[in-house]
Formats: C-alpha cells, sequence, structure tokens
C-alpha cells in the first residue's frame, strides 16, 4: 500500500515535467517537419550563394582575330591575333560587395529565426487550446453524472409516499384522543356537562373535522415541498440536455483544432495530440530589465533591421569605390609569316606578344552619386524601422505582461469562490436530500461552478499563452 501511494505522489510531481517534456517533442517535429520553416532555411542557403558570386572577379575576355587575307606588316604577314584581358574593380569594391551580400544573407537568416519562434509559439497556443477543450469536456462529463446522480434523488423523492402517508395519518390519533377526552369529562361531572358540556360534545366533532380539513391539504403541500415534485426532476433533465450539447460540442470543437496542429507538424491531420492532465500556473522565464534587454538583443525582426543597417553600409562604401576606374591587363599574341622581302630585317616572321592595359573612365557622375544616395536613405530607414520596431515590442511586452499579471490575480480569485461555491453546495445539497427544498438555488451554484472551473482553465491556458508571447518576444522561444 506504501509502494501505491509513494508512485501516486511521484506521478503527481513528474506530472508537469512530463507534460513539458511532451510539448518540447512536438516542437522538435515541427521544426523538422515543418515546410514553411524549411522554405526560410532554403532562402537563407540561397542568399548565402550569392556571397561567392558577388566577390568573384569578372570574367575575362578573350578575342581571336584572323584575316582573309595576309596583311602586311613591317614584321610580315600578319596572319592574326589572340587577345586576352582581364579587368579589375578598385581595390575593396568586390570586399564590400562580399560584405554586403553576407549582411544580405544574414537579414535571410533573421527571417528563418523569427518564423521558427511564430511557428514554436503557434504549436505551444494550439496545444494550449486543445488542453482547454479536453479539460472542459472532463469538467462536463462530471457535471452530468453528478446532475444525473440528482435526478434519480429527485425521481425517488417524488415516487416515495412515505411523507404523505406520515403527514395523512398524523390526524387520526389527535380525532380519537379528543373524542375521548370529550367523553370521559361529560362522565366525569354532570355539573360540568350541563354548564358547558353540550357545546363542549358539539364543538368536539367540528373540531375534529376542521382538523381533518387542514391535515389533508397540508398533506397534499407536503408532496410538493418535502416529498419532492415532477417539476424538479424536469428542471434537472433541462440541465442534463444542455450539458449534453455542451459536451457535444466540446468535442466536435475539438477536431478543428487537431488537424491544425498536426498541420504544423506537417503529418497526418488524423493523428491524436496527447495533451496533459494538469497544467500548473507558468512562471515568468526573467524579471522586467533582462526581458527587455533579452529583446533589443535577440529578437529576429530588430536583428534583421541591424543587419540591413550594416548592408546598407557596405553598399554605400561599394558605390563609391564603382565611382572609380577599373582596371585591365591582357596580352596580345600576334601571329605574322614572313615575307620574301630584302627589307625585311632580322625578326621577319616571328611572332609578336603585347601586354595590354585598360582603363575605364567612369565620368558620368548622376548614376554613382545616386547609388550614393540609395544606399544613405536606405541605411536611415533600416535604422528608423528598427527604433520603431523596439518601441512596438516593449509595448507589446507590457501588454503580455499585464496580461500575466491579470491572469494570476483571476486564478487566485476563481480559486476562493471555487472553494467557497463547492461549500455552499454541499449545504445546500444536504438540505434538498433532507427537506426536498432548493432545488433552483442548487442547480444555480452548480452552474456558477461549472462556470467558475471553465474560468480557470480559461485563464491558466491564457496565461501559458502570454508567456509564450513574452518567450516569442525575447527571441528564446527554441
Amino acid at each position: 500500500m506504501k509502494k501505491v501511494v509513494l508512485y501516486f505522489v511521484l506521478l503527481l510531481l513528474l506530472a508537469p515535467a512530463l507534460q513539458a517534456q511532451q510539448l518540447e517533442e512536438y516542437l522538435v517535429i515541427a521544426g523538422e517537419n515543418n515546410p514553411l520553416l524549411k522554405a526560410r532555411y532554403s532562402e537563407y542557403q540561397a542568399a548565402l550563394q550569392r556571397v561567392p558570386q558577388v566577390g568573384a572577379l569578372p570574367d575575362p575576355e578573350a578575342n581571336f582575330n584572323f584575316f582573309l587575307k595576309p596583311m602586311e606588316r613591317y614584321m610580315g604577314n600578319q596572319v592574326g591575333d589572340a587577345a586576352i584581358m582581364q579587368m579589375f574593380p578598385w581595390f575593396g569594391s568586390l570586399g564590400a560587395a562580399k560584405d554586403e551580400a553576407t549582411y544580405m544573407a544574414q537579414m535571410q537568416f533573421s527571417n528563418f529565426i523569427e518564423a521558427k519562434i511564430n511557428l514554436y509559439h503557434e504549436v505551444r497556443t494550439t496545444w494550449y487550446t486543445l488542453y482547454r477543450l479536453e479539460q472542459e469536456a472532463l469538467l462536463v462529463e462530471k457535471e452530468l453524472e453528478i446532475m444525473q446522480a440528482l435526478e434519480r434523488i429527485a425521481l425517488a423523492k417524488y415516487k416515495s409516499p412515505t411523507t404523505t402517508g406520515a403527514s395523512s395519518g398524523a390526524p387520526a390519533p389527535r380525532a380519537n384522543s379528543t373524542g375521548g377526552g370529550s367523553s370521559m369529562a361529560s362522565g366525569g361531572g354532570a355539573g360540568m356537562a350541563g354548564m358547558g358540556g353540550g357545546s363542549s360534545a358539539a364543538s368536539a366533532p367540528q373540531t375534529s373535522s376542521g382538523g381533518m380539513g387542514s391535515n389533508s391539504g397540508m398533506s397534499a403541500m407536503s408532496g410538493t415541498a418535502t416529498g419532492g415534485s415532477m417539476v424538479d426532476v424536469i428542471l434537472i433533465r433541462v440541465q442534463v440536455k444542455e450539458l449534453e450539447n455542451r459536451l457535444h460540442l466540446l468535442r466536435q470543437s475539438r477536431r478543428p483544432q487537431e488537424v491544425k496542429f498536426n498541420n504544423l507538424l506537417h503529418r497526418q491531420p488524423d493523428l491524436p495530440v496527447q495533451v496533459g492532465d494538469s497544467l500548473g500556473a507558468a512562471v515568468l522565464p526573467a524579471t522586467l530589465s533582462l526581458l527587455q534587454d533579452s529583446i533589443r538583443q535577440n529578437h529576429p525582426m530588430l536583428q534583421m533591421y541591424a543587419w540591413d543597417e550594416k548592408a546598407r553600409t557596405a553598399q554605400l562604401r561599394m558605390a563609391q569605390l564603382m565611382g572609380r576606374p577599373m582596371i585591365g591587363v591582357g596580352v596580345n599574341y600576334m601571329v605574322f609569316r614572313p615575307r620574301n622581302d630584302a627589307m625585311m630585317g632580322e625578326m621577319a616572321g616571328n611572332n609578336m606578344l603585347m601586354p595590354m592595359v585598360r582603363v575605364t573612365l567612369p565620368i558620368y557622375r548622376k548614376k554613382y552619386n545616386a547609388q550614393k544616395k540609395e544606399a544613405e536613405y536606405a541605411q536611415q530607414a533600416a535604422r528608423q524601422q528598427k527604433e520603431y520596431t523596439e518601441r512596438q515590442l516593449l509595448t507589446e511586452l507590457e501588454n503580455l505582461l499585464y496580461e500575466y499579471q491579470r491572469t494570476g490575480s483571476t486564478l487566485q480569485l476563481l480559486q476562493e469562490q471555487v472553494a467557497l461555491n463547492e461549500q455552499a453546495i454541499r449545504l445546500l445539497t444536504t438540505n434538498y436530500t433532507v427537506a426536498a427544498t432548493g432545488l433552483e438555488e442548487v442547480l444555480r451554484q452548480r452552474q456558477n461552478l461549472l462556470s467558475y472551473k471553465q474560468q480557470q482553465l480559461q485563464a491558466v491556458v491564457e496565461q501559458h499563452t502570454a508567456v509564450s508571447g513574452i518567450r516569442l518576444l525575447t527571441g528564446t522561444d527554441e
């Protein structure tokens, strides 16, 4: 017996940890299988491939020329030539281009992180919704069992004849005892009979008959007040029908949430989803100052705008360097055929290798100035967008913290209300069981109790949702 109790206590202590582990397993499945998350990661990988593209030199240029009729030159008849040329951007241009592409790739990675934490938050909130629906269904089932038991009690009281028989049988002994007393009084003294015995004898049956009539009326009323009535049974059955309909709707509303949850995990929509048996109060991950610092440092949107600002800085530097000349270096190889000419010297007929240098002249400055202005404005926009987003996130943090505190206060109040309501229900139910009165109040208090417990579930779910939203803001929802 002690081992069973110890096992039960350990199960209660480990239940929150098991539920957290179960939810974390679902998060891992979602992170590995969700197609939107895979798409964001593929976009990041695609952006990384731009880094070697923009950091590479331009392709070299090769020219091949030949003459249909050899051209006479001093060195001989030129048959053709071949040239190759490599252009080099100004020093630092390729590095600036690589930096810009790298920062743009980091922006895509921030989008991937944002999609990941949004996915985790949606998985959590859907799981919390499934938990609330299942627990509400259990509450309604339990309440339905209680109402059905109460219906059996009311029906038994309605069919029981004990109360009516007792009240109708009470006047008979009183009538007989009254009649006996009158005869004893009249037989005991003639003077008393002469003075008032007649009137006494006459009044005795009137009292007896009147007593019988009033007891008959009280018996009929007692059948409703203390013995129970069919109205009580009907009122309970109305509540039973309402609970059955509510239970049906709760079970039906679970289906779309399960499909949504399975779609987030990218698995079959009809797979069952395991939720916990009990969900306690949520705990804040850190203090307010730490949460604010974590938002500024870790939120992917702020990181994305920070990378965007760095990318625009690299773009501005690249626009400045692109306004400088490009230098090309190459060689030209010319092929000659010897001529039968006495004027030709020792180098007659020898092929010639000639080095070449090419320089671009960026004299049209409007486009380069426009590129620099574009980069400067984009840099300002990124900085301003980051500042605006930071303020919005901090405002949302305050709202979530208020929501967390509100749900905490609500849970504390509901816990007290449930305790008081349960105490009142015990007293009212005992009174109804004994005296068959106060059924309407019992039903009303049971409705209030069910409502309070449903509000408790809703408050717990809202509190956990608020904590999940805070983790989303801080960028630590991984």
